[in-house]
């Protein structure tokens, strides 16, 4: 893997294809690799980043006080790191979240967002029930080995008919989890993000599956109410992990027209007929 050093934090990435660039921020309890199906896919058409998030993965553990501006900056050195120009970003789960927080503390870093499985941090999409009840779970995670728990919460990721490969692959990704990164995740993903969302001028789609168990329908179409330039996909049948044909699309949308905004304008070349029709104007105004 490739790494960069933003803020004295070492983070790693895998990066494959050219084209638009189209970063992908990873969810709780996984890394990169969770998106290797994508960079395979997507690299053909588009500039493929999948970072690993301080704490996750190849990248160096979040330091200690980190707050939700520190997660933001992180992201944003990376992209200058890179060289990324305006963008797409998509954020899957708590890597919503992130996005969210990079596109209202550095607009100009992003040229387009995507939201999948998203919510406005738990504290801003979930019921109190809700809440304390994924609260409780999550510190379960921190608390007990994994077997206690990982194919659990692996079962409300995935719609049913979810293919055992794919089962098979996030369950290594939960394998190699570091518990000590959930207390600063936990911290991220306890907010309330709804009181800024007004001030994220960036056009966005959220997307969600319709069998998706851990982010609520009300969630995705509440952000879409309070992000001024949203707009809502649903994929049917999809669980909270939504992988497949339908996102490809949507990210691939997504890239390219953030690419197309980024992108100088072609260059206008000089007509001797222009400065002629500007001269004879020039000469009949005197």
């Amino acid at each position: 893997m490739a790494e960069v050093v933003v803020g004295g934090v070492r983070i790693a990435y895998r990066r494959r294809g050219s084209g638009p660039p189209l970063l992908l921020f990873h969810g709780a309890w996984e890394d990169s690799r969770v998106w290797a199906g994508e960079l395979e896919r997507l690299s053909p058409q588009v500039d493929v980043v999948a970072w690993d998030a301080p704490g996750c993965g190849n990248s160096d553990d979040v330091p200690r006080g980190w707050a939700n501006t520190d997660w933001a900056d992180a992201a944003s050195g990376f992209i200058a790191a890179l060289g990324l120009t305006t963008p797409a970003v998509a954020g899957f789960s708590f890597g919503s979240m992130l996005a969210l927080l990079l596109a209202r503390e550095h607009p100009g870093s992003v040229g387009r967002l995507v939201l999948i499985g998203a919510s406005a941090g738990w504290g801003g999409s979930l019921d109190a029930d809700r809440l304390a009840q994924r609260i409780a779970s999550t510190r379960f995670t921190m608390e007990h080995p994994l077997d206690e728990w990982a194919d659990e919460l692996i079962d409300t990721m995935l719609a049913a008919d979810a293919s055992p490969e794919r089962r098979s692959h996030l369950r290594s990704l939960v394998d190699d989890w570091r518990p000590a990164t959930m207390a600063a995740v936990l911290d991220v993903m306890l907010q309330d993000l709804r009181p800024g969302l007004r001030t994220i001028r960036t056009p966005t789609v959220v997307v969600r599956g319709t069998a998706d168990a851990r982010s609520p329908r009300s969630a995705s179409l509440e952000l879409c109410e309070l992000l001024p330039h949203a707009r809502f996909e649903e994929i049917s049948g999809a669980g909270h992990d939504c992988t497949g044909p339908d996102l490809d699309a949507v990210l691939l949308v997504s890239a390219h027209d953030a690419g197309a905004e980024a992108a100088p304008p072609p260059p206008r070349h000089w007509r001797p007929d222009e400065q002629m029709h500007g001269a004879t104007r020039f000469q009949q105004a005197r």
